[in-house]
């Protein structure tokens, strides 16, 4: 299995398949995984709808991408992310936007940084913010 590693200031475009032959698209002298959509990370705050003393319609804390702005470069077969749409919940039913980059300032799509392991996205109806433990490759 061989990692695929993409240093330095890299500009993406066009359509890409990305194959790293069983391995991971790594990003930057840290080796970050890039995240792909479908990747989830384990909490975000509580969303309080209805407010409280009512208990929230949608309690779950799991956070999962669904879409990237920048569909255009895959790895194996999974959309990178590069911005995007998450959602939370056991259910996923809370939006909430991918946050630039704070992994990774220099390999982008269309100029837009791939999000890493670590990256976060903003809830929309709570603004809390949710961290991304896994890539999803």
């Amino acid at each position: 299995m061989a990692d695929l590693t993409l240093k330095g200031v890299l500009n993406l475009v066009g359509s890409l398949k990305l194959n790293p032959n069983g391995g991971k698209v790594l990003i930057g002298d840290a080796a970050l995984e890039a995240l792909v959509v479908e990747a989830s990370g384990p909490a975000a705050p509580s969303v309080l709808i209805p407010p409280p003393p009512s208990s929230p319609s949608e309690p779950g804390l799991k956070v999962k991408v669904i879409s990237s702005f920048n569909s255009t470069v895959t790895a194996n077969g999974k959309m990178l992310v590069a911005l995007g749409i998450a959602l939370q919940g056991n259910t996923p039913t809370w939006p909430g936007m991918m946050l630039p980059s704070i992994g990774n300032p220099t390999v982008t799509i269309n100029h837009i940084a791939i999000n890493v392991v670590n990256d976060q996205a903003t809830i929309f109806p709570s603004g809390g913010v949710g961290s991304f433990t896994s890539s999803g490759q």
